[in-house]
């Protein structure tokens, strides 16, 4: 998760939060590997050694920060 959120700045972006990977979900799922995860930049709120990420074949979950995971770089842009 810290590689992660570091590989996110090192581009020029961030982790996705909890809900943006719930809107890939939702929207992008087709073009998701169905055993692909990715972090999200949200800890746990119970257990900061803990993170939210998103499975795409079947949700939204939460494991150890120590583990290794896939990450997505996402950009905001300001209306």
């Amino acid at each position: 998760w810290n590689d992660a959120m570091e590989w996110a700045k090192s581009v020029g972006g961030e982790l996705p939060s909890r809900r943006e990977l719930a809107l890939l979900l939702a929207n992008c799922r087709d073009h998701m590997e169905k055993d692909d995860w990715q972090w999200s930049r949200d800890t746990h709120e119970s257990d900061a050694s803990d993170a939210w990420f998103c499975n795409f074949g079947y949700g939204v979950g939460y494991t150890r920060k120590s583990y290794e995971g896939r990450a997505r770089a996402v950009r905001r842009s300001v209306p």
